[in-house]
């Protein structure tokens, strides 16, 4: 009976950190929509890639964007700069999952921003685990920005 009682807590403090992680990587896109609608698409895309941009991990130590076109073309990575301008249209998953077109169409059904999963391997644990990616779509352009299931 005691093990129940211990183990309920951990399990609630690990949904709640997850569902942190889900609002602020909502929110972070978001915001990213909201600057790409606001500024031209070159400085959109110079604010991701550069270091001391908004939506670049080196600013934000922890949540970065990645940009394709509608192609599946990187238009700008904040995190692997050297990314842009590949195509990854077919980019599979582990299980075969063509997760790039599956953020394409979800974007553009809903360009306000909508989930999308894959399987990946976590480059933190180096485990095979689900990756959870919020999606939007402006100016041409899909916007990502996605997290590891804990």
């Amino acid at each position: 009976m005691q093990r129940s009682l211990l183990l309920v807590p951990f399990a609630l403090v690990g949904s709640v950190l997850v569902g942190q992680d889900a609002k602020e990587v909502e929110t972070f896109l978001k915001e990213a929509l909201t600057f790409a609608k606001a500024n031209p698409k070159e400085a959109f895309v110079k604010e991701i890639c550069t270091p001391t941009g908004k939506f670049n991990v080196k600013t934000t130590n922890r949540l970065y964007l990645t940009v394709y076109d509608t192609d599946g073309k990187v238009v700008a990575h904040g995190k692997k700069v050297a990314e842009v301008g590949s195509a990854q249209i077919d980019a599979k998953d582990v299980n075969g999952k063509f997760y790039v077109k599956a953020r394409i169409e979800a974007a553009k059904k809903k360009p306000a921003g909508v989930w999308t999963e894959e399987e990946k391997k976590n480059p933190k644990t180096m485990q095979v685990s689900t990756k959870r990616t919020f999606v939007g779509f402006q100016n041409g352009m899909v916007i990502c920005c996605g997290m590891y299931e804990q």
